[in-house]
């Protein structure tokens, strides 16, 4: 049986891991783990890591793609280059 899988939403993992990071330096600091003059470098280091991650999560993603963005343009060729298209639009006049 082949599961079916999607591709990760890098904006979500990022506002998740930022949501349980505040979660878990609040429980921290309620079970008396750490110390209220401590936070003041926990939170910052809860947005560093989630960032790192969606960094990571986002360059792994556009690694996974690859060279397959070839576009066909009107002639039916394949031309890798997006600005390379010289087609006018229609309604415009030379």
């Amino acid at each position: 049986m082949k599961l079916k899988t999607h591709p990760v939403n890098v904006a979500y993992l990022v506002v998740g891991l930022v949501f349980l990071g505040i979660a878990g330096s609040w429980a921290l600091r309620t079970s008396g783990v750490v110390d209220n003059a401590d936070t003041q470098w926990l939170v910052p280091a809860v947005l560093l890591v989630a960032g790192v991650v969606g960094l990571v999560a986002a360059t792994a993603r556009g690694l996974a793609r690859g060279g397959d963005d070839d576009m066909t343009d009107t002639t039916g060729s394949i031309t890798t280059d997006p600005y390379d298209d010289t087609t006018i639009l229609e309604g415009e006049q030379r």
